[in-house]
């Protein structure tokens, strides 16, 4: 027993280790989860709000220059002239150009589709122009677009473009632009500050302002795939992406100011090293929990079941013992009663087993209580329950089973004891009992067992069927 019971607390204490170690890796990968539960709840997010405030700062200038330019009393008076100078103009667009420091300033007239530009220059607005159009079809006052212009030797520029209005109709579009590069400086500072590429995405889904090479003539889908369409579709999305051995967080959020969508972007090295290490250490733990488990359960098991094969069966014969049929013999009355099924007991007595314990000894004796039970299970089989009620005595409860039926199983088993070879020539005496409803569990007993007698005093190694309750 002692070293049993050592045995076990080894296994015990391996067990527990093993958890241990198991939980340590697996809290690694908590908070390798909270890591980028962090990236994707609050720091970008904050970058991304951070970016936005300054961004404001960087196009309050130009918006407040154009909506001034929107609502400038020569523009009215001038847009108003049926004859117009547009020396004056030129000037004017001019003189606010070199004021403000901006790209370009230009004006748009509704009524001619005519652009004016600072440099006095003029042309037509053509269908090419879809900015014109998008400005005039937004809510909003003004709009803002990024554009290779041809008229600014195709530099990339911002174009804030205003609605100028007049007793509620538009009369035209004007507005400055400034250049990429004060954004792209912008957006190098928190790159290099946070290691995180920055860019946006304007409402056809075109990437703007990026400074990545490999953005290069990139859409949204190129981008971001399917993905894509649900960054446009709401106001704030969160995207993690595996690619390669980097892990990608996307934080998109919808500047309704500008039309745009500004995306914020981080990766994260998976340290291939540190990722074998720990797969290599968490198959490991469950390599050894499962076998430590697996074993542990065998040994238990195996004495469970031997602690109820004791409690349950009777050593010698391997057949019920009587403390274990009888909760079974009560739960078979009990669905005999409920369901109305037929019930046969059968009580079966060895005869003259005395004298051959006398004769031959216990052993032999042992060896004849072994055989009947052998032939009564095999005869019984799964119709019903076989129990060592006592000494030679035996019980055979048989569920479902009318009197003529357990008759006949009684007769078989005179027959296969008669016909089979054991150390001492036996037979036996069998009493047989049908249960009725109303019928006690001593009630069944006292008739078995009376018919049990009546078989023994009238000349034994026969069947005799109990007389009705």
């Amino acid at each position: 027993m002692t070293q049993t019971r050592y045995r076990y607390n080894f296994i015990l204490t391996v067990l527990l280790l093993a958890g241990f170690i198991f939980t340590s890796w697996f809290s690694l990968i908590i908070a390798k989860q909270s890591l980028f539960r962090g990236i994707e709840n609050d720091a970008l997010p904050l970058t991304s709000h951070l970016i936005h405030t300054d961004l404001q700062k960087q196009l309050q200038a130009p918006i407040i220059i154009s909506s001034q330019m929107a609502n400038n009393t020569f523009l009215h008076a001038w847009l108003a002239q049926s004859e117009k100078d547009t020396a004056f103009l030129f000037e004017y667009l001019r003189q606010t150009r070199s004021d403000f420091d901006a790209v370009t300033s230009f004006l748009a007239t509704s009524h001619d589709k005519t652009y004016y530009r600072y440099d006095g220059s003029t042309t037509m607005l053509i269908k090419q122009d879809t900015w014109y159009q998008d400005t005039l079809d937004n809510d909003a006052l003004y709009t803002l677009n990024v554009d290779l212009d041809p008229r600014d030797d195709h530099q990339a520029t911002i174009f804030v473009n205003h609605k100028i209005m007049v007793n509620n109709q538009v009369k035209g579009v004007t507005g400055v632009g400034i250049k990429l590069d004060h954004l792209k400086r912008l957006i190098d500072k928190y790159q290099h500050t946070y290691d995180r590429k920055v860019y946006f995405i304007d409402h056809k889904g075109r990437l703007l302002f990026y400074n990545d090479a490999t953005f290069a003539d990139y859409s949204l889908s190129d981008k971001f795939g399917q993905h894509g369409t649900k960054l446009l579709d709401n106001q704030t999305y969160k995207l993690r992406l595996e690619q390669d051995d980097k892990t990608l967080f996307i934080n998109s959020r919808y500047l309704a100011h500008f039309g745009w969508y500004l995306i914020v972007e981080q990766s994260l090295d998976q340290n291939n090293s540190l990722s074998e290490s720990l797969y290599i250490n968490l198959l490991m733990g469950v390599v050894i929990t499962g076998v430590i488990l697996f074993s542990a359960q065998l040994t238990f098991n195996h004495y469970q079941k031997r602690l109820e094969k004791m409690a349950t069966f009777d050593k010698l014969t391997n057949t019920y013992n009587r403390q274990a049929f009888e909760p079974r013999l009560q739960s078979e009355l009990q669905k005999a009663r409920n369901q109305f099924k037929p019930l046969v007991m059968m009580m079966l007595d060895i005869d003259h087993f005395k004298q051959v314990n006398d004769k031959h000894g216990h052993l032999v004796g042992d060896k004849v209580l072994k055989h009947v039970a052998h032939i009564c299970k095999s005869v019984v089989k799964n119709h019903g329950s076989v129990c060592r009620w006592g000494g030679e005595e035996f019980v055979i409860l048989l569920p479902k089973t009318e009197l003529n039926q357990g008759h006949e199983l009684a007769e078989q088993i005179h027959q296969a004891l008669n016909a089979s070879e054991c150390e001492v020539k036996v037979t036996a005496s069998i009493g047989l009992a049908q249960y009725h409803i109303d019928e006690s569990e001593d009630g069944l007993l006292k008739r078995a067992d009376a018919a049990l007698y009546s078989a023994k005093s009238t000349g034994r190694n026969r069947s005799v069927l109990a007389k009705a309750a």
